[in-house]
């Protein structure tokens, strides 16, 4: 009978060179797929840093009757309160109009709450909207953007 002795096994210098490199490489092309980043340019808000809400469907009355661009609409013009928030002054009386030309919805915004802009950089309102389905009145939020802009983070149907 014939005995088999174990040999010891060398690891070729450019083996072991290469097992490390394809880890290397394997690491890399698949860092993509984990949750680490850094955002750069995004819309994300800055404050709050925490915002909730609904992700809105097709069954959100608010959302199939007032689009991304109107949403877009209303958000501008709170853009141009630079200088009333600056000031403190009081917007609750303030009527402020707006149109969409690509859709033709139109509406005003009026009862703007900015008690909590301050702390939050969000203000409430409420808006009239003019749209095919009729004139209803929405409550809504509008918060300020990682590029100082506001955008209407909430919008829901309003009791009346």
């Amino acid at each position: 009978m014939r005995s088999y002795t174990a040999r010891p096994s060398k690891i070729h210098p450019l083996k072991s060179q290469y097992a490390v490199v394809c880890a290397l490489v394997m690491g890399l092309t698949t860092s993509g797929c984990s949750q680490v980043g850094m955002q750069v340019g995004t819309d994300d808000l800055k404050t709050p840093t925490i915002l909730t809400g609904s992700i809105p469907s097709a069954a959100d009355e608010a959302y199939t009757d007032l689009s991304v661009e109107d949403r877009q609409s209303i958000a501008k013009n709170f853009d141009t309160l630079d200088q009333d928030l600056a000031s403190g002054a009081g917007l609750e009386d303030l009527k402020l109009p707006w149109l969409n030309g690509i859709s033709g919805n139109s509406g005003t915004i009026s009862e703007i709450n900015s008690t909590a802009f301050t702390q939050t950089g969000c203000l409430g309102f409420k808006t009239t909207a003019n749209t095919i389905s009729g004139i209803k009145l929405y409550s809504g939020t509008a918060c300020r953007d990682i590029t100082q802009k506001f955008a209407v983070t909430a919008l829901t149907v309003a009791d009346a």
